[in-house]
């Protein structure tokens, strides 16, 4: 199954990008200097790739042994374009992603010790409109406050992760032991530890999983915007230039960390108990 979508994931991307306009036009033909056989390569080349299947099968040859194409803007094997950022691109989505958590975390720890509703309500209402801030808008704003990727990176995914840890807790709360545990006067810090946090361990294993595929979604305008050397603002250049060798292999690369973190998810909601809509676990 993982297989399957990321190899259909790469046929789709190759579509695509032959179905986006301006295809078969290459900047490098505009050079006068151009000798006429440098010409009829460049238009050779283009003419093999617009035959999707036999482009793809080809490429899923060449993947086989190793060679992941020559990129056609910078003219390097792709392989060292994705060596060289990607470390730049772990860094900052593990630091975006750790910050978010952390943001989030501490955010629904204090409404819960704090439980005043009035919080409670401007919380959930800023976590609301910072969701409809788009991405790039988020990335922008960091941008303009001297942050980088990471902080963008974490401002696009805190407020999603806080609008669901919120709402896990709140119904984790909602559990009767837990209700009494509070009539009893057990400290809250011992509740949230012991009564709301461990029976939804679970669930939070599997939102981590899912917010993998978030930061990697978030790390592409974050990088391009922030001018952030990773893997990001490498798949922005190429979609600019049409640099079908990096487009396919970066797609092929975000859909198989994706799919392999929605499946690593998915396997660990479904090891433990799942906190239920009306409060039982």
């Amino acid at each position: 199954m993982w297989a399957g979508m990321v190899l259909l994931s790469g046929l789709l991307a190759a579509t695509l990008i032959r179905m986006a306009p301006g295809l078969g036009m290459d900047e490098r033909l505009l050079d006068a200097r151009l000798s006429a056989g440098a010409r009829e390569a460049i238009e050779g080349r283009s003419a093999a790739e617009r035959n999707v299947l036999g482009y793809y099968k080809d490429y899923l040859a060449r993947v086989a042994r190793g060679d992941l194409g020559v990129s056609l803007a910078y003219n390097r094997p792709v392989r060292d374009l994705l060596r060289e950022r990607m470390a730049t691109s772990v860094r900052s989505g593990a630091a975006g992603l750790g910050l978010a958590w952390l943001l989030s975390l501490a955010a629904v720890a204090a409404l819960e010790t704090m439980r005043r509703r009035a919080a409670d309500r401007v919380a959930a209402s800023a976590a609301g409109a910072l969701m409809c801030v788009p991405a790039a808008v988020a990335a922008l704003a960091c941008v303009y406050a001297g942050a980088g990727a990471a902080v963008a990176i974490a401002a696009i995914l805190a407020p999603r992760l806080f609008r669901y840890l919120r709402s896990l807790a709140a119904q984790a709360c909602g559990a009767p032991h837990v209700v009494m545990a509070y009539a009893m006067g057990i400290p809250r810090g011992r509740m949230l530890a012991l009564h709301v946090t461990a029976p939804v361990m679970a669930d939070l294993a599997a939102l981590a999983g899912v917010s993998v595929s978030m930061a990697v979604g978030a790390a592409i305008p974050a990088e391009a915007l922030c001018d952030s050397p990773g893997v990001g603002h490498l798949l922005w250049q190429a979609a600019l230039s049409r640099d079908v060798p990096v487009l396919v292999n970066v797609t092929l690369l975000i859909t198989a960390v994706t799919a392999g973190a929605n499946l690593l998810a998915d396997a660990v909601r479904g090891m433990g108990p799942r906190v239920e809509a009306d409060g039982q676990a």
